[in-house]
């Protein structure tokens, strides 16, 4: 069963198997993987029954997994444009068997022999056909700018504390998704990985909705300008998923979000986070996607990595439905108190994921 989503703003209940309101109704479309995004000048995009650009739909990423976030050191002194047809296709090949050599080692290492803890057809990224070389297109290198002073002593400060704790002494030792909260913040989820690929947009006059495959929470953005509009609620209102509004600019809609609590965190980020997302439909099934990373506690300048959406009504969002019948916490925390029975010293490893630390 689909989950279905109300949207008290509209006054009507939407699923996501039901057309938006005032939207032609098409049939189910599936583009061929992997293709570029090509921007036709003479392309406008259709519009909504008020006037706005329609960015709606269900869209998928999942074309783009494997795809390196920085730029590769192979491509070094290279820009994304600089890339030829041939050496993509190259790169995508090998990254292509890359997937499949390494999916029955998903969960473990190679070395430590562990098996695949999720059945194959989940998979998303065994045979992705990548439209770009990497996702960061600023700087123009390619590579996450440094981190700031403070950002270096928070992250000195985080490996420090860690180290005086097991990855599992605790259930707050475990990363949220671990714990089935949350996957990261929004512009953390658009990252395509080994599944988990689904996203959708709906749009009223007054506001948008972001649906996300893995995120229990719907993002309902007011957009200014119109009846719904309201400024940032104040800083001293922090929240996990930070306060976002939204604006039109010409046929991209802006989404700027602050008010970040910094207990989620995006690849090391603090409360200072500014997240600005730019969603722009360039062909009949394509959506552009860019999200500027600025904290000036985190890293030296901004940052901003962009990725394809295409539009793809065979990849609607299914209920990930996470705590029932999860037992991982449970199973974690009672393996670790069983080692420290038997005096098995715990591994090494950190609990969260390099790209959410804190």
């Amino acid at each position: 069963m689909f989950k279905e989503m109300c949207v008290p703003f509209a006054a009507v209940a939407l699923t996501v198997s039901v057309p938006i309101a005032g939207r032609a109704q098409t049939p189910p479309k599936k583009a061929a993987a992997g293709a570029g995004v090509s921007v036709s000048r003479k392309f406008v995009p259709p519009k909504t029954p008020w006037g706005d650009p329609d960015i709606s739909g269900n869209f998928t990423t999942k074309d783009e997994a494997n795809t390196p976030f920085e730029r590769p050191d192979e491509f070094a002194g290279k820009r994304i444009e600089d890339i030829t047809p041939e050496e993509l296709a190259a790169v995508v090949k090998a990254r292509q068997q890359e997937a499949v050599e390494g999916a029955p080692f998903l969960t473990g290492s190679r070395t430590n022999g562990i098996a695949i803890g999720v059945p194959i057809h989940w998979l998303d990224h065994l045979d992705a056909v990548n439209s770009r070389p990497w996702f960061v297109v600023d700087p123009p290198d390619g590579k996450i700018p440094p981190l700031s002073e403070a950002g270096k002593q928070r992250a000195a400060a985080v490996t420090a504390a860690r180290a005086q704790r097991g990855t599992a002494d605790s259930y707050t030792d475990r990363w949220t998704g671990d714990r089935c909260i949350a996957w990261g913040i929004g512009v953390a989820r658009v990252v395509p990985g080994v599944y988990g690929n689904s996203h959708q947009i709906l749009q009223t006059k007054g506001y948008v909705a972001i649906r996300y495959e893995m995120v229990h929470e719907t993002r309902i953005i007011p957009i200014e300008g119109r009846g719904a509009a309201r400024p940032h609620t104040p800083a001293s209102l922090p929240s996990s998923y930070g306060d976002a509004t939204a604006r039109w600019e010409g046929n991209t809609l802006v989404v700027d979000t602050v008010n970040y609590d910094g207990k989620i965190g995006y690849r090391g980020s603090a409360q200072g986070l500014h997240t600005i997302e730019r969603f722009t439909r360039v062909a009949p099934n394509k959506l552009e996607w860019s999200a500027t990373i600025e904290d000036p506690t985190t890293w030296t300048r901004p940052w901003t990595f962009a990725i394809p959406w295409t539009e793809d009504d065979t990849q609607m969002i299914h209920e990930y439905a996470c705590h029932e019948g999860n037992y991982g916490i449970r199973n974690i925390l009672a393996g670790a108190r069983s080692d420290e029975k038997r005096g098995i010293v715990p591994s090494d490893g950190p609990a969260v994921p390099p790209e959410q630390q804190e």
